[in-house]
């Protein structure tokens, strides 16, 4: 095939299914807009990035806007933050009800028994991996 018709073909194809996403987009939109009966959210945006430093984007788009890899890195990032801060807490509340009710000794034994837990299945994962690559055939 002629290479400016395969440059042709895949303009078309996407500007096909750029008109498919801005369809699918004013659809989510209009459907949430119609579910949405509580208001706006900004002052609970707001108050996130108070008080965790927290940017949570809004989930409402305008009709025009587009999904970008910016607003999807700082969906991401706040979804980190968000998952470490619950982690954390959960963390500091059983570690402080294993001490009160039965000392030191079992938070070291549980930990020790996590991270071999956790450590093997890497390890031998990599052993695996490594030894796949490293193995080189032999011509007899």
């Amino acid at each position: 095939m002629h290479p400016s018709f395969t440059d042709h073909m895949s303009t078309t194809r996407m500007k096909q299914f750029q008109r498919e996403a801005i369809a699918m987009q004013r659809l989510n939109h209009t459907k949430s807009s119609s579910e949405n009966t509580t208001g706006s959210s900004s002052l609970t945006r707001s108050l996130w990035y108070v008080f965790f430093g927290l940017h949570i984007p809004g989930s409402s788009q305008k009709q025009g806007e587009t999904y970008t890899v910016p607003g999807f890195k700082a969906r991401l990032n706040a979804t980190m933050w968000m998952i470490g801060c619950i982690a954390l807490g959960l963390g500091l509340l059983i570690g402080s009800f294993i001490i009160s009710n039965f000392g030191l000794l079992p938070i070291v034994l549980l930990s020790s028994i996590l991270l071999v837990a956790v450590s093997l299945p890497v390890v031998a994962r990599s052993a695996s991996l490594l030894g796949k690559h490293t193995h080189m055939p032999s011509h007899r």
